[in-house]
C-alpha cells in the first residue's frame, strides 16, 4: 500500500501518514452515511457518532499510524454504503452496480485477505436486510443469484489480473510464495492463538465494546421497526465474522483488531444517539456533548501518542530534525558516509532504514534481517536456515551493521546470535549508540514488535580503508 506515496514528490513517510489520515477520514464520513441508510435519524446524531468514534478509535492501533487495515476498511465500507443505498429504498442493486462493487472488495482482497470474512457477512446481511420473512428467502435467493455470481467474479478479477501480470513477467513463482506459501503460518491449527496479545488489543477498543453490547441488549428499544432489528442482527453478524477471522489469523496483532472498527461504531453510534443524544433538544448542547465525550476518549485512547507527539513537535521546532525517529537519525549520519558499494545490515524491525540511506541489503529478508525461525517460508521467499543466512551475511562484510534493542534480538536463536554476536566483537567497532527519546520511557505506545523510536547500536566494519569519517560520529 505504501509504493504510490514513495513515488510522489514530497517525503514519503509524511506522504503516506498523510494519505491514510485522509482514508480515516472518508471512512468515517462513509459509516455516517451507512448509519443514516440502516438507522434514519433526521438529526443525524447516530452518524456523527459512528464516524466519531471511528476517527477517535483508529488511534488504538500501538502507535502504528499506516497499515493496510485503514484501506481495506475504506473498501468495504464503500461497498456496503453503494449496495444499501438501492435496499433501503426497496430495490435491486443493478448489474452494473454489483460489478461495480465486486471490483471494489477485489482490490480490498490485495489489500488485504481477511476482507473476506467482511464478505461472508455482508453477503449474510445482504438476504437479512432484503427478506423480510421466511417465506421470501427462495424467490429472493432466486432474484439475487445472477447479480450476487456477477460480483462474485468481479471481485476475483483484481487478482487474476495481478497473477497474469507476475506470470507475464516471469514472476509467478515470487507470487506464489508471497501470497500463498508466505501464508502458511495461518493454515491448519499449529500455531496457537495469542489469546492475551488479543485482549489487550480488544481492551484499547473497550468503550465501543461496551456501547455495542448496550445496543445489542436494547436493540428492542433502541430500534423502531423490523428492518432497524435485523439491520442490528446484520452488524452483530459482521462483528462475529470478524472475530472469526481473528481467530483464524491468530496472531492478534493490535492493528489487526482495526477491521472491527466499522460495526462495532456503527452500534455504539445506535446506543448513544438513540438512548442518549436524541433527548438532547437543543443542537449546541448535543455538540457541548459529543465535543466533551470524544476529548476524553480522545486522551483515554491516545494519550501516550499525543504525549509523545507534544515533545517531539517541541524538538524538532528547536533544532533536532529528526528527534523521536531512530531510522532517520541513523540515516542521516550513514548516507553521507556510504559509498557505491558499501553494505548495510540492519537486524530487527527497521528496514526502512535501507529505504532512507539507499544502501544495498546483504539479504533478501530486509524486514528483520534473518529468515523466519519458526514457520519457513513466511517471509514470502525461499527459506534457508537463519544460521546459514547470518554467516552468509557476515562472510559478505558489510560496512555498517545496524542492531535494533528490541525483541527480535532479545528472541533470536541463542547460535544465530552468538554468531552475530561474535563477529561484532572481532571485525566490527562500536560506532554510536542511538538512545529513544527521553519521552519514549514516560509515554510508551509501541507495545508489539515494530517500534520505530526503539534504540539502536550502530557498528562499522575495522578494516574500513577510511574510518575517520564515521569515527566522528561517536559520541
Amino acid at each position: 500500500m505504501a509504493t504510490p506515496f514513495t513515488m510522489l514528490p514530497v517525503d514519503p513517510v509524511i506522504a503516506a501518514r498523510i494519505g491514510a489520515s485522509v482514508i480515516v477520514g472518508l471512512t468515517a464520513w462513509m459509516l455516517s452515511r451507512v448509519a443514516a441508510l440502516l438507522f434514519p435519524d433526521g438529526r443525524r446524531a447516530i452518524g456523527i457518532v459512528a464516524g466519531l468514534g471511528y476517527l477517535i478509535f483508529s488511534l488504538a492501533d500501538g502507535g502504528m499510524a499506516f497499515q493496510g487495515e485503514i484501506f481495506q476498511n475504506a473498501c468495504a465500507v464503500l461497498a456496503l454504503l453503494l449496495v444499501l443505498r438501492p435496499v433501503v429504498r426497496g430495490e435491486r442493486p443493478g448489474m452494473a452496480l454489483m460489478a461495480g462493487v465486486g471490483l471494489i472488495l477485489g482490490i480490498a482482497i490485495q489489500i488485504k485477505q481477511s476482507v473476506i470474512f467482511d464478505m461472508l457477512a455482508f453477503l449474510a446481511g445482504y438476504f437479512i436486510l432484503t427478506t423480510p420473512t421466511f417465506r421470501d428467502v427462495t424467490a429472493n435467493l432466486r432474484a439475487s443469484l445472477k447479480p450476487l455470481i456477477l460480483l462474485g467474479v468481479m471481485a476475483l478479477v483484481p487478482t487474476i489480473g495481478v497473477i497474469l501480470l507476475y506470470a507475464v513477467t516471469g514472476n509467478a513463482d515470487a507470487w506464489f510464495a508471497a501470497n500463498v506459501e508466505a501464508h502458511r503460518v495461518f493454515y491448519g491449527i499449529t500455531r496457537p492463538i495469542s489469546w492475551d496479545a488479543g485482549f489487550r488489543a480488544m481492551s484499547e477498543q473497550a468503550p465501543i465494546w461496551i456501547g455495542t453490547v448496550v445496543a445489542a441488549v436494547s436493540a428492542r428499544w433502541l430500534t423502531v421497526d423490523g428492518r432497524e432489528k435485523r439491520a442490528v442482527l446484520f452488524l452483530t453478524i459482521w462483528i462475529v465474522a470478524v472475530i472469526l477471522c481473528q481467530i483464524f489469523l491468530r496472531i492478534a496483532s493490535d492493528h489487526y483488531f482495526l477491521q472491527f472498527l466499522p460495526p462495532l461504531c456503527l452500534l455504539t453510534g445506535l446506543a448513544l444517539g438513540r438512548g442518549l443524544l436524541i433527548h438532547l433538544p437543543r443542537r449546541r448542547a448535543r455538540a457541548a456533548f459529543l465535543a466533551v465525550l470524544g476529548g476524553i476518549t480522545v486522551y483515554a485512547v491516545a494519550k501516550h501518542p499525543l504525549m509523545h507527539s507534544i515533545y517531539i513537535v517541541k524538538d524538532r521546532l528547536g533544532g533536532d530534525a529528526w528527534a523521536g525517529d531512530t531510522p532517520r537519525r541513523v540515516a542521516a549520519d550513514l548516507k553521507p558516509l556510504l559509498q557505491p558499494d558499501d553494505k548495510l545490515y540492519v537486524v530487527g524491525f527497521q528496514p526502512a532504514i535501507y529505504f532512507l540511506t539507499g544502501a544495498e541489503s546483504p539479504t533478501r529478508f530486509s524486514f528483520t534481517g534473518l529468515p523466519n525461525f519458526d514457520y519457513p517460508g513466511r517471509d514470502g521467499c525461499p527459506w534457508v536456515d537463519p544460521a546459514v543466512e547470518m554467516q552468509r551475511i557476515l562472510d559478505s562484510r558489510p560496512r555498517f551493521i545496524v542492531v535494533e534493542d528490541g525483541i527480535f534480538y532479545r528472541e533470536m536463536r541463542e547460535d544465530v546470535r552468538r554468531m552475530l554476536d561474535r563477529n561484532l566483537e572481532y571485525n566490527y567497532r562500536k560506532v554510536k549508540f542511538y538512545d529513544q527519546h527521553p519521552v519514549h520511557h514516560e509515554y510508551p505506545f509501541e507495545r508489539f514488535v515494530m517500534n520505530g523510536g526503539a534504540p539502536v547500536d550502530l557498528y562499522e566494519w575495522t578494516d574500513t580503508p577510511d574510518p575517520a569519517p564515521a569515527a566522528a560520529l561517536q559520541e
